[in-house]
């Protein structure tokens, strides 16, 4: 069983080692489509875009594909943006739900959760500040089937998969704007920041009399970013996402995408401790609906870190439809 508590420790340590350097939390590259999960009071981009107020959206990752043992993550949400005062000033709604899950090796998190956020503007699509909640739980589990066992008759090893679940709240405020005036009148600009874990949890692994704690810590993100219109179809995206957790040096990821078409666009991102990446993708507008949309991202990213382990590329995709239903 001691052999047990090190391969959890030893892969407690990889979970945590992710590009963010000892942050828990899964590490997305195209971040802007996973708006919700990063920040509960976010609101989609494609919003305050094309007006678009339904969306439903779904991203896949492949950390380090050459390692047996890789991170995968799976994630699909939908959200829907009500306007409730369009006449005057007022409040307006969005809410959604959502499902994560994440994997390094035998250990394993499912969560699950649904976020509202109330608006604070007359129309939202010219701008609003936001404050948002998620409400959700997790599950954490240990995969039995996926541990290599250095006595194979030892009367501790669980015959059966071993998980916990626990609650989970999260908070943020954003603000966005379209602004009416001066050279750049068109433009959208964006600032947020959240705590998707409001309470640190603390959670025991046990079987046969012994435990091994994980602990989940609480992580603080900040989001914001820049959108400079060519023309109704045609614009230039900055953005940054930055993150802190107790123990992890701050981190932040830096990315830029250029639309030239309405059914095109290509990216790019770095971040400072190696990690770069590539993105492309299509939109589909009218797919299905005169109103709806059909995006498609794909990323693809590399740690040209000299100082890092050569874990290999990660590859990222991302899929939504998009409706404005108004």
């Amino acid at each position: 069983m001691q052999h047990l508590k090190h391969t959890l420790c030893l892969l407690i340590f990889f979970w945590q080692c992710i590009p963010s350097e000892a942050q828990q939390l899964p590490y997305q590259t195209q971040f802007r489509q996973l708006y919700a999960y990063i920040n509960p009071a976010s609101i989609s981009s494609d919003y305050f875009l094309y007006e678009y107020n339904t969306t439903i959206n779904a991203s896949y990752r492949l950390q380090w594909a050459a390692q047996p043992q890789t991170p995968r993550t799976f994630y699909v949400g939908g959200e829907y943006i009500h306007n409730r005062n369009q006449n005057g000033a007022g409040f307006n709604l969005a809410g959604g739900a959502m499902l994560l899950r994440d994997r390094v090796g035998p250990l394993s998190l499912t969560g699950v959760s649904a976020r509202i956020a109330s608006l604070f503007a007359e129309d939202p699509y010219f701008g609003a500040f936001s404050v948002g909640f998620s409400f959700g739980m997790t599950q954490y589990r240990l995969l039995h089937d996926r541990i290599v066992w250095e006595t194979l008759d030892d009367p501790t090893i669980p015959l059966n998969d071993i998980s916990t679940t626990r609650p989970e709240i999260g908070a943020g405020v954003y603000y966005f704007k379209r602004i009416k005036r001066g050279r750049l009148s068109g433009d959208n600009f964006y600032a947020g920041a959240s705590v998707p874990q409001l309470w640190a949890a603390h959670v025991s692994v046990e079987s046969g009399g012994n435990s091994v704690p994980i602990t989940r810590i609480p992580h603080f993100y900040v989001t914001s970013g820049w959108y400079h219109f060519f023309n109704e179809e045609s614009f230039l995206e900055v953005g940054m996402w930055g993150k802190l957790a107790p123990g992890a040096r701050p981190n932040v990821h830096l990315t830029g995408r250029f639309q030239p078409l309405r059914t095109f666009w290509v990216g790019a991102g770095f971040n400072p401790n190696g990690l770069v990446h590539l993105e492309t993708g299509f939109n589909l507008p009218g797919f299905m609906a005169e109103n709806g949309n059909l995006k498609i991202g794909y990323a693809f990213d590399y740690n040209i870190s000299a100082f890092d382990l050569p874990l290999g590329s990660s590859h990222e995709l991302h899929v939504s439809y998009l409706l404005d239903t108004r």
